[in-house]
């Protein structure tokens, strides 16, 4: 069997029935997990810098790297500049921008477009600064 590593826990031992007894390295809540368990935690894998796993500063929800401040100013258009600041975008999210249309007062995926999670959750984050 491969030795698990985790950047959330500190694996403080295993026992012979395949439990896992490990400490969280942030609050140091000590728990007992399975190994599918322990291997849920890093799926998808955390942030290398600071071990958030669903989006943070440094990523957002698809493990894709945000832009830097400096990255703003020549890489988003004007008019998701606001969005961009407040909410932290990835090239890979300017792509996902074109797909977003306003309708009404309501933004939405465009007609026809292969939206992922990451583009859905843009389109939430939008409708509800609105």
């Amino acid at each position: 069997m491969p030795e698990q590593k985790s950047e959330r826990f500190d694996i403080l031992s295993k026992s012979e029935s395949g439990l896992q007894y490990v400490r969280e390295k942030r609050g140091g809540l000590m728990r007992v997990l399975t190994e599918s368990e322990l291997a849920d935690f890093n799926d998808p894998p955390p942030c290398p810098q600071c071990a958030e796993q669903f989006g943070c500063e440094h990523l957002n929800c698809a493990g894709e790297p945000l832009l830097s401040e400096g990255e703003f100013e020549s890489e988003v258009p004007e008019a998701w500049m606001r969005f961009a600041k407040t909410h932290g975008v990835s090239r890979g999210d300017l792509e996902r921008l074109k797909l977003i249309r306003l309708e009404g007062e309501e933004y939405r995926v465009a007609s026809g477009a292969n939206a992922d999670m990451r583009t859905l959750e843009i389109v939430l984050l939008l409708n509800d600064a609105g």
